[in-house]
């Protein structure tokens, strides 16, 4: 079973970073309430014997090495996993090595290649992949091995895409079918976003790739292989293609493309256009830039559901999404403390960004509380940031609601993470400096305040939204005279809910001496 089928990736390349660093992310979406935490997994060594799931309810499972790496993960909470029956989903996992993973944006695979080589029921899912890959691996080639090794091994029950990645190279992985899947090397002067679909074309676009053993004799034997006019195999029109292609997927590919090279897309979206998987940006790009790529409603557009009132438009920043996540790799480093994961908990829309590095001790009580398995559908905003940003996406989202409390929420937030983003690279000058006991305290007593103080802002600015909600509620939109309680005939204007909160506390401050 296919799960989350309505993320969006993005991918910039460490030369056209506005900070040098790698940087990548995704939407993690589907319609639910399946609350998710933050979690730092121990380093294990020598206890051999242990499994881990690999099919999506956990029957089947796979033997793991005795010694087992750090990582820290963004999974489901238990009351979620004891809902819905699945694994608990990693997600966005970084490894004490500095190797960096995200898994999966679904994709859709065409017909002809399903039927010549169908999905595996009870094959390699989304949900197992990132906790069997990044507990085993120094390094993002090595991931992708272990990654392939299970597809070869067990089969794959979706169609996913993935990235891994460390200091030194990013792997971009497409999985068609039950056994054939391509992974190539992404440049790095390059950048990319797509939403639910395949991108990659000729192999031979590629310095480094990594195929199946059949990935072009299958096509080939059973009929329903696609050439370009160079007589190379297209892996995006055999595999999946025009017939595949819909809006849902393709407009968040467009809306992508045309924010980060916006000079290339100067008409407007087109359903048969190609958009390719790696490009130029027209700029640098920023971790900010990123965060707001994925809160991105075609704001400007003819499709904006909230400007123009389109509901049949798939935006990529939605009140649907269980999570996102942007992974920063630095390279001046340690690989030990290079990964720094931005993770939002619940819709990124309304919500913010906090930091997590790969050299974190533990996480904060707030982000790293996990709700029981017997509290399934207890929306608890008072102890879980999930059920925080989950309801303040509800509360703001849509156009009726974005300018008069969205846009304040947002501009909050917008101007906290702004701080965070802008201090970071402070911070990893100041921890690179310690030793290594010292550095890891700093960074997780860091990561955990910053954590902190955005659950409670998130708190507060839910109180202040419900009760400016309740204040403002008036299903007539007329207005009356309070002296003689006559209408007046004109419609109730509401003024912008305000924020009653000062964003500067996250701000960088040295370490005291």
């Amino acid at each position: 079973m296919q799960v989350s089928s309505a993320c969006t990736a993005v991918y910039v390349g460490p030369d056209v970073s506005a900070d040098g660093s790698l940087i990548f992310g995704r939407s993690n979406d589907f319609q639910d309430v399946w609350a998710n935490n933050v979690v730092v997994t121990p380093r294990v060594e020598n206890s051999p014997g242990r499994l881990m799931p690999v099919s999506i309810d956990g029957s089947v499972k796979t033997e793991i090495p005795a010694t087992t790496y750090q990582y820290t993960s963004t999974p489901f909470m238990n009351s979620t996993t004891a809902s819905n029956g699945y694994t608990h989903d990693a997600a966005a996992c970084t490894n004490e090595y500095g190797v960096a993973i995200t898994m999966s944006v679904t994709a859709f695979a065409n017909n002809a290649s399903l039927g010549a080589d169908p999905l595996v029921e009870g094959g390699l899912a989304e949900f197992s992949t990132s906790d069997l890959v990044i507990c085993q691996s120094k390094t993002a080639r090595e991931g992708v091995d272990v990654l392939l090794g299970l597809v070869d091994k067990y089969g794959s029950s979706e169609s996913n895409i993935a990235i891994i990645a460390d200091q030194n190279e990013v792997w971009y992985v497409e999985i068609y079918t039950g056994h054939q899947y391509a992974a190539v090397k992404m440049p790095r002067d390059k950048v990319s976003v797509f939403g639910n679909e395949y991108s990659l074309e000729y192999l031979s676009d590629y310095d480094e790739v990594i195929t199946s053993k059949n990935l072009t004799s299958l096509p080939e034997e059973r009929g329903f292989a696609v050439h370009g006019n160079n007589g190379e195999l297209n892996l995006y029109d055999t595999y999946s293609g025009k017939e595949v292609t819909d809006e849902y997927s393709h407009m968040r590919t467009w809306a992508g493309h045309r924010i980060m090279s916006p000079s290339n897309y100067t008409t407007g979206y087109h359903h048969n256009a190609k958009y390719p998987l790696c490009f130029t940006p027209d700029s640098k790009i920023s971790v900010e830039n990123v965060s707001q790529i994925l809160r991105n409603r075609f704001e400007g557009t003819i499709f904006s559901p909230d400007e123009i009132g389109r509901i049949d438009m798939r935006v990529i920043g939605t009140d649907t999404a269980l999570s996102a996540h942007i992974i920063q790799i630095f390279s001046d480093v340690p690989a030990d403390m290079s990964c720094v994961s931005w993770i939002s908990s619940g819709p990124p829309i309304y919500g913010i960004f906090v930091p997590l590095s790969n050299d974190c001790i533990n996480v904060s009580d707030a982000y790293g509380s996990n709700q029981p398995a017997n509290k399934t559908n207890d929306f608890d905003t008072e102890h879980y940031p999930y059920y925080v940003f989950k309801e303040l996406s509800t509360r703001c989202v849509g156009p009726k609601n974005y300018k008069i409390y969205g846009e304040p929420v947002r501009d909050y937030w917008h101007e906290a993470e702004c701080n965070m983003f802008d201090g970071m690279s402070k911070v990893m000058d100041t921890a690179s400096k310690m030793d290594n006991n010292t550095r890891a305290n700093y960074l997780t007593s860091y990561c955990n305040d910053m954590q902190s103080k955005a659950f409670d802002d998130g708190k507060v600015i839910l109180n202040e939204l419900r009760w400016a909600k309740n204040k403002n509620s008036n299903t007539l939109q007329i207005d009356h005279n309070p002296e003689t309680g006559r209408f007046t005939g004109q419609k109730v204007v509401i003024p912008p809910m305000e924020v009653h909160l000062d964003a500067s506390k996250y701000k960088y401050v040295p370490p005291a001496n």
